[in-house]
């Protein structure tokens, strides 16, 4: 992987050099539709904000949305409700687990309204090589309302929350899953809707360390 710039980067470019270019984005691979997508944020809503596990400054970001991956489900659930994003776009970039071991991990957080604790996952999986992203799928775009999430954990109670099963159903309850072009979501391998929480996860405790204002001095942003 190149040590100058980062799969995240690599992917922004790509999507300037595609509005640049023009065309139909429908015409083109799933990849091309998030790095236009993300390529149009940054130029009509300002700065993408680029959080990368190596690098990026806030490696306690990355430990902190581990910690969260790792609790029994009642608590990983209390903490994805916690999830809000003032930005409209947030990138985190990581590595690769398990059999997506060697790659790295592009997790677009955006915020589709002006809602905070609405937000939606789209990832990209791949490498980078000479500049050129390589190796990537971005199969289905995941939909989650952390406000919807929250109500739903008042409702149930501790009681309810107490069972894996409850904790799993208010979190289904929250979220929607939408294939994109090309794409059916149940063909979608498990390991990328994993990937899609843990972005959440991450945007989660942004918000508990205090999200933007503690980036200030160690933050990238591209436009």
């Amino acid at each position: 992987m190149d040590n100058d710039i980062s799969f995240a980067e690599a992917l922004l470019r790509k999507g300037a050099d595609l509005l640049e270019g023009g065309g139909n984005v429908e015409e083109r691979s799933t990849l091309d539709f998030l790095a236009r997508m993300l390529a149009t944020i940054a130029m009509a809503d300002g700065p993408v904000v680029v959080h990368t596990q190596h690098g990026g400054g806030r490696p306690e970001l990355f430990e902190e949305a581990a910690r969260i991956a790792a609790k029994e489900p009642a608590g990983k659930v209390a903490a994805l409700a916690e999830a809000r994003q003032s930005e409209r776009a947030v990138v985190f970039e990581f590595d690769g687990l398990g059999r997506l071991s060697g790659s790295r991990v592009v997790a677009a957080v955006l915020r589709p309204e002006d809602r905070e604790d609405l937000l939606e996952a789209y990832i990209a999986v791949g490498r980078l090589r000479h500049g050129a992203v390589e190796m990537t799928a971005v199969p289905a775009a995941v939909r989650f309302d952390a406000a919807a999430l929250s109500q739903t954990l008042a409702l149930i109670g501790p009681v309810g929350m107490a069972s894996v099963s409850a904790a799993t159903a208010a979190l289904a309850h929250a979220s929607e899953f939408t294939a994109m072009h090309g794409h059916d979501v149940q063909d979608v391998p498990p390991a990328l809707f994993d990937l899609s929480w843990h972005a959440f996860s991450l945007s989660s405790a942004r918000t508990r360390l205090g999200g933007l204002a503690s980036d200030r001095g160690t933050l990238r942003t591209l436009h």
